[in-house]
């Protein structure tokens, strides 16, 4: 089988893991490395023994002019969608594109409606759709009555400067929590309303070291789904020392309570008693790996995140932020 050509979008951490995924699968073909730090790209084409020579740019429009690529994947500060994926789209190419995929609803429906009149193939980083606690969880359900749902992402602040910006990252809900927010619409369905209320006052950015830190620092949304399901999900970046909250989902079933910790394990007790999972294999590769068998033969049905359905967890999470500012409940 010939090797599939890749491209890079974006050279630090989280391509970093897409680009290890691929070398394990070793039928990569690696045509173009972009990053606007030139050593990141080379460290990428250095890594994968890949000769850098008209490989490295430092812009997406000279990638695109110099190397024709069979799959591209994205992974860009949140505040940098927008462009890039039209200029892909415009060539044909498919893409795999990290989460968030944008900060506002009006470039996410447009790159949607691009890719939707292309026919392009996508695939957006809402890995924890493959995991196989989440599968147990969905199948376990499926005939279950459930009610409550409680939910959390709880930690600190990570380094990267954008990520401390409501401008450039939209918060910690929209740019790490909206993990479990997608995860939430892929159990239980589609929202009917979100009520949020979130607060900034416990970070001190200048004693935490993020200076220009600006992001809420904790909140709480409640929200109702189609299904009955009423699920309050917590986000949280203010926690420092032994301070501790276990992040995940709990569902609390008539008869059963299924406890969910962060890509970690799964402990389901109902009248049978109780069942412990673990996590398999990482996540991330069991995406790639379909991602990338779909291009290859045209069918998409066990891709589980495409474009469309990141546009209904953006959606979600960013009319958590306008329940914030404004106050008021946000009806779908």
């Amino acid at each position: 089988m010939a090797k599939i050509k890749a491209a890079f979008i974006g050279c630090g951490g989280r391509n970093g893991v897409h680009l290890q995924k691929c070398e394990a699968m070793g039928d990569v073909e690696y045509v173009g490395f972009c990053d606007i730090e030139e050593k990141k790209a080379y460290n990428y084409a250095e890594r994968t023994k890949t000769d850098p020579e008209g490989k490295i740019f430092l812009n997406y429009k000279d990638l695109l002019a110099n190397t024709n690529p069979e799959v591209i994947f994205i992974a860009v500060p949140p505040h940098q969608h927008g462009e890039i994926e039209p200029a892909i789209i415009e060539k044909g190419i498919p893409f795999l594109t990290e989460k968030p995929i944008a900060l506002d609803m009006p470039t996410a429906l447009r790159i949607e409606k691009m890719i939707k009149e292309k026919g392009i193939i996508t695939a957006t980083g809402f890995q924890d759709r493959y995991q196989n606690l989440t599968q147990i969880m969905k199948d376990y359900i499926k005939d279950k009555k459930v009610g409550l749902v409680t939910g959390a992402w709880y930690g600190g602040i990570p380094g990267a400067w954008w990520w401390r910006r409501m401008e450039t990252s939209g918060g910690q809900l929209v740019e790490q929590n909206i993990h479990i927010f997608d995860q939430a619409r892929y159990l239980f369905g589609e929202p009917l309303y979100v009520s949020c209320a979130g607060a900034r006052g416990i970070v001190d950015g200048d004693k935490y070291g993020v200076p220009g830190y600006n992001v809420h620092d904790y909140s709480s949304a409640v929200i109702k789904f189609q299904s009955g399901v009423v699920a309050t999900i917590f986000t949280a970046c203010y926690a420092q020392g032994k301070s501790s909250m276990q992040s995940g989902m709990n569902i609390y079933c008539q008869d059963a309570t299924l406890e969910y910790k962060l890509r970690n394990s799964l402990t389901i007790r109902d009248p049978q008693g109780e069942q412990y999972y673990e996590r398999g294999e990482e996540q991330t590769g069991i995406m790639d790996k379909i991602f990338l068998d779909a291009i290859r033969t045209g069918d998409t049905s066990k891709i589980l995140a495409d474009y469309s359905e990141a546009v209904k967890s953006l959606r979600l999470c960013l009319a958590c932020n306008e329940s914030i500012e404004t106050g008021k409940t946000i009806f779908f």
